[in-house]
């Protein structure tokens, strides 16, 4: 009691641990009661000295309890986004049904999966790092089909042929050099001097028509280079993506499912 201090009043338990009863018959759904026992204390404030006893509990998480709860959940969500790599790249709604439905699932199971259990702010627990792992693979399989359906639209995109004198112009600077566009400017250039026999000044030259010329073939040949570049980093064949996605990411699940296990239980 906080009403009397410990000049008045002192509590003990006359029998130690034997002095609860009803533990051995105590269940919990979440936790099993490993051991107690029973502690003397006292608690000093302004007023004086108070008594307390104390009944201290060692709890075990019945792991069965979760495993029903969160870890199985979890999992089969994680395989219910791998569905959608037999679904078509062209079959938009239904992926991304099932991928925006899966990480939204994954959301609210994690969102309850923490209301259930206590507030430790300080601490990271084993589920958390469990969800966060199937969450990662649930939004990496809907940023897979992001990537497939972009990489398959691009390459229809660059099937169909450009019309025009752009395409024509594109396809004479394909092969030209920068070095033989500068020197055989220079050589023309020459020529014509060596031609007219007329002593030119430059500040008489008029060379803006050159110059231009030169800058729109220099922008072509920068322009097909950076095509190149783009093309060593887009995928080729679009499909091959889900083909790969399927074996890859159950494989990299399953490893990554050896090691959490081994690490929690046995570490």
């Amino acid at each position: 009691s906080g009403g009397y201090d410990e000049n008045d009043v002192t509590f003990t338990w006359l029998r130690g641990n034997s002095s609860v009863h009803g533990m051995e018959k105590l269940r919990l759904s979440q936790y099993t009661v490993e051991r107690y026992h029973t502690l003397v204390s006292k608690s000093q404030q302004e007023t004086g000295s108070y008594p307390r006893l104390i009944l201290q509990f060692e709890l075990r998480r019945n792991v069965l309890y979760f495993i029903l709860e969160t870890y199985v959940p979890s999992t089969l969500l994680v395989m219910l986004s791998w569905v959608s790599f037999w679904i078509t790249l062209d079959s938009v709604p239904a992926r991304t049904c099932i991928g925006v439905t899966t990480v939204l699932s994954m959301t609210t199971l994690m969102i309850g999966s923490r209301s259930s259990l206590s507030k430790t702010n300080c601490f990271i627990k084993a589920i958390d790092v469990y969800l966060g792992i199937c969450f990662s693979f649930i939004f990496g399989a809907l940023v897979e089909y992001a990537v497939a359906h972009y990489s398959s639209s691009q390459k229809c995109a660059a099937k169909v042929p450009e019309e025009g004198p752009a395409n024509e112009l594109t396809e004479e600077m394909e092969e030209v050099n920068i070095t033989n566009i500068l020197k055989n400017s220079i050589t023309s250039y020459k020529q014509k001097i060596s031609f007219t026999s007329i002593e030119i000044s430059s500040d008489n030259v008029n060379c803006s028509d050159l110059t231009m010329k030169n800058h729109e073939k220099i922008k072509c040949v920068l322009k097909n280079k950076m095509h190149r570049i783009i093309g060593y980093f887009t995928i080729q064949n679009p499909g091959n993506v889900d083909h790969y996605s399927k074996l890859l990411f159950p494989l990299f699940f399953m490893v990554v499912n050896v090691f959490y296990w081994a690490y929690y239980l046995y570490f």
